[in-house]
Formats: structure tokens, sequence, C-alpha cells
């Protein structure tokens, strides 16, 4: 694996309260919560080993048929690897609720 700091598979990040993070939101604190891009970036650099500068791109949003939940996918490039970055929305749907990452997948 050429990119091992990098962490993959479920992302759970320790003490990540959604409703609180969206509270904070909607009195306009972390608003790059709101970016599934910057999401992926911020989350991305602060805890899963990626770094600001590298490359991220908006694959796709879309509403899961099931849940009714809002998710998108992030492609990501760092150094020599490829990722793609799965996101949610778990509170509010639409332009108005927060993004958080389910999880991380290396592709080849």
């Amino acid at each position: 694996m050429p990119c091992p700091e990098v962490v993959t598979g479920h992302v759970a990040i320790p003490g990540e309260d959604f409703r609180r993070i969206q509270e904070a939101v909607d009195r306009g604190q972390n608003l790059w919560r709101l970016s599934p891009v910057r999401t992926a970036q911020e989350v991305g650099t602060r805890h899963l080993g990626f770094r600001m500068n590298d490359i991220y791109t908006l694959v796709e949003q879309y509403r899961d048929a099931d849940s009714g939940l809002m998710h998108a996918v992030v492609r990501v490039k760092h150094r020599d690897c490829v990722y793609l970055v799965r996101l949610y929305q778990p509170v509010k749907q639409g332009p108005g609720g927060i993004w958080v990452v389910e999880s991380v997948e290396e592709i080849t």
C-alpha cells in the first residue's frame, strides 16, 4: 500500500455529535460542513491522513431511495493514491444539512 498514512474503511470520529454539529452550523459556525468536498478536506486532513493540498473532486451526490438520506462521493488524489470518500447528511437533508464522512476506500 503506497499511502499507509491514509485511514481507510468505515469512519467514526470519536466525540462527533451530529446534532451538536448541525446546531453549530445553524448558528453560522463551521459552514464548511455544508459542502461535501470541504467536509472531506477538513475531516480528511484532521483525522484521515489527507492533506489540504490534495485534489478533491465531487463525483456524485444522490438521495438513497431506502433511507431517504442524501449521500455524496468525493474523489481524493493523495500523492500517487486515489480514494473515494463517501459522505452522508445525518440530520437535515439538502442545502442546510451537514455532511459527515462515512467511509474511505482506495481505488486502483
